[in-house]
């Protein structure tokens, strides 16, 4: 069994189907479903045609194997009221995923995630320096100050601070959002995994998949200490595990990636298992 922490319909032309079939390909398990709500400072492009609704659509027609989250636009004046009317109908397991054009520790942000707190529903961040969830160093704050709400980082500025050493200005030479040095110890996310017990880690996409194999012995080293704290995901576009990325194109999945890297650095199947899925279903409160 696996659980996909991270995954979208309407990536393209990606369906509930073909989110199930992702899984399927590697054991069978589930997948949560995270929308992007529409809205004057959320993501644009594929994702942002995935509202709310259409992942209680799915849930509908393919049952338990998908896990819905919800998002609203935080500029929305109704932004919490409809973030209560979500709660209210108990269908969702938290929040997310939140792709917006916000300063990580924006109010609007802010009363978002303490009212995640208060319901119980973890939230879900993608962090990407210039452009979503930026100030990424100010998340610190954030973590220390809603200490009752459960975080899932994500994306290029969360998993490149992994390392000490992090290119930051976009503007500089060479910049890159997807470092491939040694990783220099002492980064922010090693650190907030280890001394913040509200925050998680998404191994999803490029990001994620860079974090743990850009320096093997790093790597190995940081699955095995953040055993608890680390969610398998891809955040993957293919429609079948195997590499379709529809409309023609192919490209290798996330998943077949991770998985064989994860075996790989993970002490014993139990270990690997707390990965994969475990630690994804205690944290829903779905555990058997």
């Amino acid at each position: 069994m696996i659980l996909d922490f991270h995954t979208h319909i309407g990536q393209g032309s990606r369906s509930a189907a073909h989110v199930i079939a992702h899984h399927n390909a590697y054991g069978g398990g589930k997948s949560v479903v995270l929308p992007i709500e529409p809205g004057d400072c959320t993501a644009m492009g594929a994702y942002a045609g995935m509202r709310t609704e259409l992942a209680i659509e799915a849930v509908d027609e393919y049952g338990d194997e998908l896990i819905p989250f919800c998002h609203v636009n935080p500029l929305a004046p109704d932004a919490l009221d409809q973030i209560r009317r979500y709660h209210a109908t108990g269908k969702f397991y938290g929040f997310g995923e939140h792709k917006v054009r916000l300063a990580c520790d924006h109010p609007d942000s802010l009363d978002i995630y303490r009212l995640c707190g208060e319901l119980g529903w973890p939230v879900l961040i993608h962090f990407e320096y210039r452009n979503y969830s930026y100030n990424f160093e100010a998340f610190e704050t954030v973590l220390k100050t809603c200490p009752e709400t459960t975080f899932i980082g994500h994306a290029q500025a969360w998993w490149a601070n992994v390392s000490a050493e992090v290119p930051r200005d976009y503007r500089a030479p060479g910049y890159t959002a997807y470092p491939k040095d040694p990783v220099v110890h002492g980064g922010l996310t090693d650190r907030w995994l280890e001394e913040y017990p509200n925050i998680y880690g998404d191994l999803s996409a490029g990001s994620g998949l860079g974090a743990i194999s850009r320096d093997r012995e790093f790597g190995k080293d940081f699955v095995r200490r953040h055993r608890t704290k680390l969610l398998w995901a891809t955040d993957c576009p293919c429609r079948d595990g195997k590499g379709n990325w529809g409309e023609g194109r192919t490209r290798e999945c996330f998943a077949s990636q991770t998985l064989p890297l994860l075996q790989e650095y993970c002490e014993s199947e139990d270990h690997y298992a707390d990965i994969t899925y475990r630690n994804g279903l205690r944290l829903l409160g779905l555990e058997d």
